[in-house]
């Protein structure tokens, strides 16, 4: 049976910190929605905690264990998976601050016909920005990613359409776990954009872990440079804001990774050719990063 909403949650190891999410996905006024939790190679009691909270039935629960793969393989096997008409990622480290936020999501997604809208991809549900340098735009209701922050929007959660989003897998490269979603989100931006739900008051309370892909930034870019040249060579192939810079990085992860076919797999040969001498030197500058990480 095809639910409204699929839930997606990846985990690793967050047997100790999951628990807030589950008590906040128990308490949701609109219970029209399946849990699918995506276990990428917990090693701790992840699996026990969660037989448990199934076999409790207070809340539609799925959950997939699969060999450890890094999130964007867990990602894709939701996709895959998955039962919803629509689609969103919680994280294992963040859980939903208000009882309505479900059923307020799903029902402004019905009120806007987003189901048959087809230049909508699905809908970004962002707090307001309470002050600061971008004033909120009312009058805007559809919007790019790319450009939902100058419409004067805080990070929310992405609602996406289930067919849309089987279009765009993230591609799986040897030896690495991690691909940026805004790989997939800038492709995404090409065709469609978002309906844009100015939620009143808070909607994720995000809890960044020592052992998260946040707070481990650089440390992720190092492992997995196929992934991210991959990513910049996109940005140069879509002229994405600051794609001179992703010339750069594109030549500088191409020799870190020693790729024989940088200039022919180049989205710009010329432009790569000018500013190789600036990719070697950026690709020094991250080893001196790397050595101080």
């Amino acid at each position: 049976m095809m639910n409204r909403l699929t839930v997606f949650t990846p985990t690793y190891n967050r047997a100790y910190i999951l628990p807030d999410l589950y008590n906040s996905l128990c308490t949701q006024t609109c219970h029209d929605f399946e849990w699918l939790v995506v276990d990428d190679g917990s090693t701790d009691n992840t699996r026990e905690l969660i037989d448990g909270w199934i076999k409790d039935g207070k809340i539609n629960i799925r959950y997939i264990y699969q060999e450890n793969a890094g999130k964007m393989m867990a990602h894709n096997k939701a996709v895959n998976e998955m039962l919803g008409r629509l689609f969103v990622c919680i994280d294992s480290d963040d859980y939903l601050c208000s009882k309505e936020l479900l059923s307020d999501a799903l029902l402004y997604w019905e009120e806007k016909n987003g189901d048959t809208t087809e230049q909508v991809c699905g809908m970004a549900m962002y707090n307001q920005y309470c002050c600061g340098a971008v004033p909120f735009s009312e009058n805007v209701e559809q919007s790019q990613i790319l450009d939902v922050g100058e419409h004067g929007f805080t990070e929310g959660m992405y609602f996406f359409k289930s067919e849309v989003l089987r279009k765009y897998l993230f591609p799986r490269f040897e030896d690495e776990k991690f691909v940026t979603e805004t790989y997939i989100y800038d492709q995404i931006d090409r065709e469609y954009k978002f309906l844009l739900f100015p939620y009143s008051g808070n909607v994720l309370k995000c809890r960044f872990q020592q052992d998260g892909y946040t707070t481990n930034y650089l440390k992720v870019l190092f492992s997995n440079p196929l992934g991210f040249r991959a990513y910049h060579n996109q940005c140069v192939e879509f002229r994405k804001r600051g794609w001179l810079k992703s010339v750069i990085c594109y030549i500088a992860l191409s020799i870190r990774v020693g790729c024989r076919g940088m200039l022919a797999e180049a989205a710009d040969k010329k432009l790569t050719i000018l500013l190789f001498p600036l990719g070697i030197l950026k690709y020094f500058y991250d080893n001196y990063r790397l050595s101080h990480l």
